[in-house]
C-alpha cells in the first residue's frame, strides 16, 4: 500500500489522485451514478512520447500535463498492460450521460456521435474514439480554451469538457460559474478574479492535488516559489500546515488593497488552474 502523510490537513498518498474510488464528496456532475472511477494509470506528462509530441509551450497539453490523462497510457507484454482503457470507458459513460439531451450545452469537439464514436482505440487511423478526441484537443494552441467572453463561447465550453472528460480532475468550476459572491472590495468580488479563481467548494479533486503541488518541495505550484512574507508562505511553516483551499479561501475574502498577506500574483498561481 502506498505510504500517506498528512499534509495540509488531508492525507495524500502516491497517486492519490485519479486512483480508484468515487469521487469526493461535493464533486460537480453527479459522478457517483457511474460507479468508483478506475485507476489512471498515466498522466499525459509521464507518457512516453511526451517529451516529442509536446514540444510546443503553447500546446494545451503542454501546459496542463499533470492533469490530463494519456490517450493510450504505457504497454506491456500481453498479460500485463497498464494502458488507460479502463479510465477511458468510464468517462466516456459519464459523456454518453451528458450529450443524450437534444439541446445539451457540448462544445463543438465533443458534440454528438459524428464528433465521439467510442470510447477508447489505440489505432492511428481513429479520430472519433473519445481517447483520441482528447488527444487532438491536448494539441490546441491553449488560446482556444480561454474564453472569448461572448456568446456563444466555445473556448469556455471546450476548457469545461476537456477537464471532464480528459482529465483527473473532473469539471473545475470559478467562483463565477458557482455565483459565489464575496464582500465589496475583494479580490473574490473582482469581476476578472471570479472568473478565473477556482471556487472553494465543489472542485474537490483540484483541491487535492493542488495542495499535494502546494506542499511539494519544488514545483512552480510549491510554497516554495511564493512571495516573501505573503500567507502562502508563511502558514505552510506553522504547525497546523493548513490546506492550501483554507489559504485560497482567505485569500478571496481578503481587501483588495491588501497586497502583502495575499498578493494577487500568489493567488493567481496557487488558485486557479
Amino acid at each position: 500500500m502506498a505510504s500517506q502523510v498528512a499534509v495540509g490537513g488531508s492525507l495524500l498518498g502516491a497517486g492519490a489522485i485519479g486512483v480508484g474510488g468515487a469521487y469526493l464528496a461535493g464533486a460537480f456532475g453527479g459522478e457517483e451514478v457511474l460507479g468508483s472511477e478506475p485507476t489512471v494509470r498515466v498522466i499525459l506528462h509521464q507518457d512516453d512520447g511526451f517529451n516529442t509530441d509536446y514540444t510546443d509551450n503553447n500546446f494545451i497539453g503542454k501546459k496542463y500535463s499533470k492533469y490530463l490523462v494519456a490517450p493510450i497510457g504505457s504497454k506491456g507484454a500481453e498479460g500485463s498492460k497498464t494502458n488507460n482503457r479502463e479510465w477511458w470507458a468510464w468517462s466516456y459513460a459519464r459523456w454518453q450521460k451528458d450529450s443524450k439531451p437534444q439541446d445539451n450545452d457540448l462544445s463543438t469537439e465533443f458534440k454528438g456521435g459524428s464528433k465521439v464514436g467510442s470510447a477508447f482505440s489505440d489505432a492511428s487511423d481513429s479520430s472519433t474514439a473519445l481517447n483520441k478526441v482528447c488527444e487532438a484537443v491536448y494539441k490546441k494552441n491553449k488560446s482556444e480554451i480561454t474564453s472569448s467572453g461572448t456568446s456563444p463561447d466555445n473556448q469556455a465550453k471546450l476548457k469545461r469538457d476537456l477537464f471532464k472528460y480528459c482529465s483527473i480532475l473532473g469539471e473545475v468550476k470559478t467562483i463565477s460559474e458557482v455565483g459565489k459572491t464575496y464582500g465589496n472590495s475583494t479580490k473574490g468580488q473582482v469581476d476578472a478574479n471570479k472568473k478565473t479563481f477556482i471556487a472553494i467548494k465543489g472542485n474537490d479533486k483540484f483541491w487535492e492535488e493542488r495542495n499535494k503541488e502546494f506542499y511539494a518541495t519544488s514545483g512552480d505550484k510549491s510554497n516554495s516559489s511564493a512571495t516573501e512574507g505573503s500567507k502562502f508562505k508563511t502558514e505552510p511553516q506553522t504547525t497546523t500546515k493548513p490546506n492550501v483551499r483554507d489559504i485560497c479561501e482567505k485569500a478571496y475574502e481578503s481587501s483588495t488593497s491588501d497586497t502583502t498577506n495575499y498578493p494577487v500574483a500568489d493567488v493567481s498561481k496557487f488558485c486557479t488552474l
